[in-house]
């Protein structure tokens, strides 16, 4: 089973960076916020594609965690990923999304620091709830999202490895 969930979890890097990398393909200087960036039509169908297969790569993943409030974290993440893919970041149904993604990371990381009591884990829950904050309080955002992810992604990975 730990050589499948390897497995599993290499794909889901794999996917996850090349999303990434679309991402700073289409970066331009006047973009606000990462959704500013995918509105790019081209950008925004590898994104979405990338995020369809790491999804399901990711939800196989989270059944071998045996752990079913963080699987319907997951499932809510992705949905909120989806409607952040599928809204331009002008409509008001792009920030439910957002929220959605926020709130679905947030309450993930607050299950596993619950269950692993790792202080590392607490620091990395403490740093995404800061910028969050921050998130809420500017109109640039860019550089919050960038952290925010990179901070998700650093947990999941510690959380694999845990």
């Amino acid at each position: 089973m730990k050589i499948t969930k390897n497995i599993l979890f290499i794909f889901m890097l794999l996917t996850y960076f090349y999303a990434i990398y679309n991402v700073c393909c289409y970066y331009e200087k006047s973009d606000k916020s990462i959704s500013s960036i995918i509105k790019d039509e081209n950008c925004n169908q590898s994104v979405f594609i990338c995020m369809i297969i790491m999804g399901l790569l990711t939800l196989i993943y989270e059944i071998t965690r045996h752990d079913a409030f963080s699987f319907f974290c997951i499932i809510f993440l992705l949905i909120g990923i989806y409607g952040v893919l599928l809204y331009d970041h002008y409509n008001q149904v792009h920030f439910v999304f957002c929220f959605i993604v926020f709130i679905s990371i947030l309450l993930f990381m607050y299950n596993h620091c619950l269950k692993k009591e790792w202080i590392l884990l607490f620091a990395l829950l403490y740093i995404q709830e800061i910028l969050s904050a921050i998130i809420l309080l500017q109109s640039e955002i860019m550089n919050c999202e960038i952290y925010l992810l990179v901070n998700f992604a650093i947990f999941y990975i510690i959380l694999h490895f845990y």
